[in-house]
């Protein structure tokens, strides 16, 4: 009797299984929803989005030391020329004054 108590409440069991499944998944997923708890594929686009920007960051700045490489090269000519200019400008005094 005791095998035949058994054999049924495994048959109702192994029936319920797949309702009691949905329905917990359904209240934990709920949960889940709820308190706003991020899942996987929120991590895997987030990730993604990391890296995307890492990329464009690291463009950025290599960009940025290109850009103070050259203003620095222009910084020099510009102060060069300045003092070239400052030269003319007492040369065309002394000029004047001879003349």
């Amino acid at each position: 009797m005791g095998s035949t108590r058994d054999y049924l409440r495994s048959i109702v069991t192994d029936a319920a299984l797949p309702v009691s499944r949905q329905l917990l998944e359904d209240v934990v997923m709920e949960t889940l929803t709820d308190r706003q708890v991020p899942n996987r594929t929120d991590y895997k686009e987030l990730r993604d989005t990391v890296n995307q920007m890492r990329g464009q960051a690291s463009n950025a700045a290599s960009g940025t030391r290109k850009v103070e490489k050259r203003m620095a090269k222009l910084e020099e000519q510009v102060a060069a020329l300045l003092e070239e200019r400052t030269l003319l400008l007492k040369r065309i005094k002394a000029i004047e004054k001879a003349g």
